[in-house]
């Protein structure tokens, strides 16, 4: 009797002993959480504003209806705080001045523009809107010398958004190719980001293409090749082009984390319209309304994405309207594996790592890595749903002592972008320099439309 009690207190005291120490192999591990928004002041003295960017828009200088008068005061109106206009190949000026424009690309989409002189700001409601002295104060930032490079592609749109940088004016674009625009803004000095890859990949009605490996290599290799490149798109708010783009940024966040880059997402209107600039844009963590402030916010990830429009996880017919989702304090607690949140204007959470949906409900505004030990990848990210739409979060890459995450190989791709490179490259030389080609130059892209 005394002998079966003892076999069966052994048996009770090894299995608790292996519960223990599977429980901790399983679910305590002393994380390190990088954090995107560590320098981010939330509350108190000096704290942080949360700023609404518009980056990537167009008027009729290059190939949409509104003129550049027009979308300033718009997005004004719908109380945008950074503004940065971004036309095809045309470098945006102060918005009193007509930029250099390109007649070319603005032929192609004649229908919109009519040929038309862009109407630019008088220098008395310029000095309105750039102090704000009509709206309680609070002035719109204006954001010169950017652009949409990669010009106008025969195919299917490549385009680059760039900053900071004299490069794209009057270039051609060239399918395929992001590298050699990325390479070459960060040589002067730029940063970029990529637009609406989803065409290229062309994943706008099949999310498995976006988790093709052959993409997310291609793209993968940019980040880590360049640092200058600082974002990619998940919500192009024009049309439902973009609509997994969010599937192929989770595939590269898989190669480039672990090698030692985080990749932030960003969203934009890309509005041709005047009634598309609201549809996605972003909020800029920031400690004064400044370029240079905007600049680190671009560079570090400080900030969060927004979109309105119909998306694949908010289902085909959703538009959103009214305030939207937006976290107004983060905080990562090392000690405890935690990352918790305030926010307002949301009725669901949702949880993702390394591309996979581990939680989600109504208010898990505080998620504790160890409680989802077993289904952790290299990071996590969270979004925000709400009547006004979707709110995504950076990525949080997560590391343990006693965790080995494989080093992803990341295989270099190669495309016919190269040889459209060297054509477009070649036709950019031959356009600019030969006698014959100036005058064809200037009869097509020069200002004088006699033919029109």
């Amino acid at each position: 009797m005394k002998k079966a009690i003892c076999i069966i207190l052994s048996a009770v005291m090894l299995a608790l002993c292996v519960f223990t120490v599977s429980a901790q192999s399983t679910a305590e591990h002393d994380y390190t959480i990088e954090n995107p928004y560590k320098d981010v002041i939330w509350d108190g003295d000096g704290a942080w504003g949360l700023y609404k960017a518009s980056l990537h828009s167009h008027t009729n200088a290059s190939d949409a209806v509104p003129s550049i008068a027009e979308s300033v005061e718009k997005h004004y109106e719908l109380g945008f705080d950074i503004l940065a206009i971004t036309d095809h190949a045309v470098l945006g000026a102060k918005w009193t001045e007509v930029p250099d424009m390109v007649p070319l690309y603005r032929l192609f989409k004649a229908d919109n523009t009519h040929m038309k002189d862009p109407e630019v700001l008088t220098g008395e409601r310029y000095e309105q809107i750039t102090t704000g002295s009509d709206r309680d104060g609070k002035p719109m930032l204006e954001v010169t010398g950017a652009l949409e490079a990669n010009g106008a592609v025969p195919i299917n749109d490549c385009h680059v958004n760039a900053f900071f940088a004299n490069y794209g004016q009057a270039l051609m674009g060239c399918y395929g190719d992001y590298e050699t625009v990325v390479r070459r803004v960060q040589n002067q000095g730029g940063i970029t980001f990529l637009d609406h890859t989803g065409e290229y990949v062309g994943c706008e009605d099949d999310p498995d293409r976006a988790r093709e490996p052959y993409y997310a290599n291609k793209f993968a290799n940019i980040f880590l090749n360049y640092p200058s490149c600082v974002a990619f798109d998940v919500n192009s708010g024009i049309n439902n082009r973009t609509r997994y783009d969010y599937i192929l940024w989770d595939e590269i966040l898989k190669l480039t984390i672990p090698n030692g880059r985080n990749v932030s997402c960003i969203c934009f209107s890309d509005g041709h319209h005047i009634d598309q600039y609201d549809r996605a844009f972003t909020y800029m963590c920031m400690p004064s309304l400044t370029v240079d402030a905007l600049r680190t916010s671009l560079e570090t990830g400080a900030y969060f994405s927004i979109g309105r429009y119909a998306r694949a996880d908010l289902g085909e017919d959703f538009e959103g309207t009214g305030p939207v989702p937006l976290v107004r304090k983060l905080v990562v607690d090392q000690q405890e594996d935690c990352i918790s949140f305030e926010a307002e204007n949301f009725d669901r959470v949702r949880w993702y790592s390394d591309g996979e949906l581990i939680a989600e409900g109504e208010d898990l505004t505080s998620f504790d890595l160890d409680d989802y030990a077993d289904r952790l990848g290299c990071y996590v990210r969270f979004t925000l749903t709400g009547k006004g739409g979707i709110m995504y979060s950076q990525a949080f890459p997560i590391t343990a002592p006693d965790i080995d995450i494989e080093k992803p190989l990341v295989v270099p791709t190669v495309d016919i972008g190269t040889f459209f490179r060297s054509l477009a490259d070649s036709m950019n030389l031959i356009l600019g320099w030969t006698p014959v080609m100036l005058l064809i130059r200037w009869l097509l892209w020069g200002r004088a439309w006699w033919l029109y």
